[in-house]
């Protein structure tokens, strides 16, 4: 009699404590570095550069899309994306698109992805057929598709990165920056200006081409040199100093 008490009462303790420990809701981190694994997993060298999938599709149970499919999610998503390719030293040939679904045949906590390279990509041809759109996975039935709904749209801009002038006339002039193109000189109209004689007045741009800041010389007098050696474009890693005339600026991931 005690012992068919002792396994009534474990059996539901113990089991109760087990679902309850594993089925826990999804933590936003956890997304994260599985897609930072599947980063490194699937990245495809195209002659010297590294280019990493820009498409993702997280598959969740429906409990943990109703907390996680919101704007505030898909913008950390999106900015651990670009931090982590720039950190890496990686390309990614389109912006991210992070789509969000949801399965009943997920349980809670669990979480699945796929990752593609865009179609209409350049680098597309030259990636195997035998292995494009086969990064990651997910368990997703195809007659559970009207339970999908589309993720949230993002507007605003994101910024993951800053300019920080650690030298010259402008010292501790600090901006952010993001995905759009930057103008840097002396001119009223530029996005990053300064007031150092020695600079041009459009003395460098910077754009954003396959996920990474690219630093490009407007043709100026006195030219754009990064970690002292001159240049006319440049693909920035966190930590690169910037000198154009007397001022140094140092371009660091957020």
């Amino acid at each position: 009699m005690f012992f068919s008490r002792m396994e009534d009462f474990l059996e539901k303790n113990i089991e109760g404590f087990f679902n309850r420990k594993f089925s826990s809701k999804l933590q936003l981190a956890e997304i994260e570095k599985i897609l930072d694994r599947l980063l490194i997993r699937h990245k495809k060298r195209v002659n010297r550069a590294i280019f990493v999938p820009d498409n993702f599709v997280i598959t969740i149970s429906p409990n943990d899309y109703t907390e996680l499919n919101t704007i505030e999610v898909l913008i950390k998503l999106k900015l651990f994306l670009y931090k982590s390719v720039i950190m890496k030293d990686y390309f990614m040939h389109k912006k991210p698109v992070i789509t969000i679904l949801k399965s009943p045949e997920l349980k809670l906590g669990v979480c699945d992805i796929k990752t593609t390279f865009s179609t209409e990509t350049e680098i597309q041809n030259t990636i195997s057929s035998d292995n494009t759109g086969t990064q990651g996975t997910i368990v997703v039935p195809p007659n559970d598709r009207e339970l999908f709904a589309k993720s949230p749209k993002i507007n605003q801009e994101l910024k993951f990165a800053s300019l920080t002038i650690a030298e010259g006339p402008d010292k501790d002039s600090y901006m952010e920056i993001g995905d759009k193109q930057i103008h840097i000189g002396r001119r009223d109209s530029n996005e990053f200006i300064i007031t150092d004689i020695n600079v041009s007045r459009l003395h460098a741009y910077i754009t954003f081409e396959n996920g990474r800041h690219i630093l490009h010389d407007a043709n100026s007098l006195n030219g754009t040199s990064v970690n002292d050696t001159q240049i006319s474009s440049f693909c920035l890693c966190p930590g690169d100093k910037i000198q154009i005339g007397n001022t140094i600026i140092i371009y660091d991931i957020l």
